[in-house]
């Protein structure tokens, strides 16, 4: 995995955070009018922890809206081989709201930008293709920013400038997401996986891929279903298998189940999302420095088990004794 590295630390800024919790961003009737109708005309997903846009039987159109009072709504749908785009813009008296998705490309920009008096940080998330999702807080001198491999990701290391700045907006988009809620069932499920230990799901999926080669098709047919159903679990798995050494037909077939899997389109579950963390050194890293001395045990196992040596971090101390440690750690992690 690619480090997640602080582009810039400014100490003001954890009070700019705060002060964002507490002035909640402004209503978005026009855009709620098209993603809570119901079924909603437009849909916002989490797909293997990347924003996604599904839209129903579109044809492109801008429609704006004032509202008076410095109050205005845009948005504008179109479409890109086949998939939408998106364009939404809100300006209030408080703030500018932007959300731009790119259809195909996968892009997809999130801004909210202080105005008149307000004081809470500006906030813009960035997702694109084969890059770092990107969480950048505040302007100027007061600028900082977090990457990460994907929002789930994102989430569990720097959970509170997303609980703070970034869930409110995502909530804006999907109230049913409860981002908050759902990142914390995601960590629970991600710690109840380390602690009944994944070796005898990995073990299971090794055997239904040896099978994939079986001299009886019913057998190989039988394996292929199995390892569909597998879902996340199995879908981590065969990313990192080693191809060199299967067979033709295990190779072709487990190109196949891992293009169904990856192809899915609905909402990461919160198992679905732990599954694919379970094997990441800086979510277990960010772990490492929680206050639940049961989280830091788990944590310090797991990566342990994951670097293949011990750690020099004590999980029984204080998060705040261990800094140093940790971070002498997230050095090695880096290099790997």
């Amino acid at each position: 995995m690619a480090p997640i590295r602080t582009l810039l630390l400014v100490a003001v800024l954890g009070g700019l955070a705060s002060v964002a919790a507490a002035q909640p961003p402004d209503d978005i009737p026009l855009l709620r009018q098209y993603t809570q109708s119901n079924p909603p005309f437009l849909r916002f997903r989490i797909v293997e922890g990347r924003l996604t846009l599904a839209c129903r039987n579109f044809s492109p159109f801008q429609t704006p809206r004032s509202y008076g009072l410095g109050r205005r709504e845009t948005i504008s749908l179109g479409s890109e081989n086949g998939r939408p785009t998106l364009r939404y813009e809100r300006t209030t008296p408080n703030e500018q709201l932007t959300v731009n998705v790119a259809g195909t490309s996968g892009k997809v920009n999130i801004s909210r930008v202080p105005r008149g008096k307000s004081a809470f940080a500006a906030v813009e998330f960035q997702q694109s293709p084969d890059e770092k999702t990107t969480l950048t807080l505040g302007a100027g001198e007061h600028r900082r920013g977090f990457q990460a491999a994907n929002l789930w990701q994102l989430a569990i290391v720097q959970p509170k400038e997303c609980r703070e700045n970034l869930f409110p907006l995502l909530d804006l988009l999907r109230p049913d997401w409860k981002m908050a809620t759902m990142v914390g069932r995601v960590e629970t499920s991600l710690l109840a996986y380390a602690r009944e230990d994944a070796t005898a799901d990995r073990a299971r999926w090794a055997t239904l891929v040896a099978q994939l080669a079986d001299e009886q098709f019913s057998k190989r047919e039988a394996a292929d279903r199995a390892l569909r159903a597998g879902g996340a679990s199995a879908l981590n798995y065969l990313r990192e298998f080693d191809f060199n050494r299967l067979d033709a037909e295990q190779q072709f077939r487990v190109t196949r189940i891992i293009r169904k899997l990856a192809g899915r389109s609905e909402d990461d579950s919160a198992d679905a999302a732990a599954m694919s963390l379970l094997r990441n050194s800086e979510v277990w890293l960010a772990l490492l420095g929680r206050p639940e001395k049961a989280t830091r045990q788990t944590a310090a196992r797991q990566l342990a088990a994951l670097l293949n040596k011990p750690i020099d971090v004590d999980p029984a101390a204080e998060p705040s004794t261990q800094e140093a440690k940790r971070e002498r750690l997230r050095t090695l992690i880096e290099k790997k």
